[in-house]
């Protein structure tokens, strides 16, 4: 079961802990239902944050190739990425 932690985090930030409390809670059950859902078939519950950071992350990317379309951009080679940061 996922534990609720105090953050300090900048006001600036905006996280789930500024919302509404009923906003706060509706997440909360969300967060819980797919916890409990996922140990149910065996599935730890650090797999539920890597499963919502891999959503993210594919959001991210529909947005920049979406993005490259409406402005003809093209991609750059990850092997020039590592290059020009020495790695």
């Amino acid at each position: 079961m996922a534990v609720s932690t105090p953050i300090d985090v900048s006001e600036s930030c905006p996280t789930i802990v500024r919302q509404p409390e009923n906003v706060q809670r509706e997440l909360w059950e969300a967060f819980e239902t797919a916890v409990v859902k996922a140990q149910k078939q065996g599935i730890p519950e650090e797999e539920v944050f890597q499963f919502l950071e891999d959503i993210i992350d594919n959001r991210a990317a529909d947005q920049a190739l979406k993005e490259m379309e409406r402005t003809g951009e093209k991609p750059i080679p990850w092997e020039k990425v590592k290059k020009e940061a020495g790695l």
